[in-house]
């Protein structure tokens, strides 16, 4: 077998490892599009949970205030009910929440981060500064936020619009919005 010469084996294609550039391309697109969905809804989730931490604080201190009036009932003090109104709610607690940063005179809200609850001393409200504003939608100018104030609840009996203790029946306390403002399933346009 000196002038027999040896065959060459040419790798064949069911042989060979790796991707053409159409397969890599192919797989590339696929993950950038579960990326991008994946991301989206990432951005729903954190939305949803600030909405209802936001939502489940408010019940909290519904039920604080609540809890106030009554225990003025049981002790005999109704009258003194009405001093509660425009008091700040967070006081009421028992435990903050962490997010609670404190009573402020003339806070300028731009200056606040988003996630943070705060109360005004000048107005006598309880602010929450929105984290996702593209989700959020508010009748107040500025940085979105959503401000909440501890009202009397009573017949008007003489039409006034105010409470007169001696002529109109209080019949308790709610902490209401100040403005309308709602929650936004899909992300709103930015306003140039």
């Amino acid at each position: 077998m000196k002038g027999a010469e040896r065959e060459v084996k040419k790798p064949t294609r069911l042989g060979q490892g790796g991707f053409t550039l159409l397969e890599l391309v192919v797989v590339v697109g696929i993950v950038a599009i579960l990326f991008t969905v994946g991301l989206n809804k990432y951005f729903d989730l954190l939305v949803d949970v600030e909405r209802a931490t936001m939502e489940q604080n408010i019940g909290i201190l519904r039920s604080a205030v609540a809890m106030q009036v009554a225990k003025k009932i049981v002790r005999g003090e109704v009258e003194g009910i009405g001093e509660l109104a425009e008091t700040n709610p967070m006081n009421f607690l028992t435990e903050q929440p962490q997010n609670y940063l404190g009573e402020f005179q003339n806070a300028d809200p731009a200056a606040i981060e988003g996630g943070q609850w705060y109360f005004e001393t000048a107005g006598n409200y309880l602010v929450y500064r929105v984290k996702n504003t593209d989700y959020f939608q508010s009748a107040l100018a500025g940085p979105n936020r959503v401000r909440f104030q501890i009202d009397l609840v009573y017949a008007d009996h003489n039409g006034s619009g105010r409470f007169e203790p001696k002529i109109d029946a209080l019949e308790g306390l709610r902490l209401a919005a100040l403005e309308p403002y709602q929650w936004l399933k899909k992300r709103q346009a930015k306003e140039d």
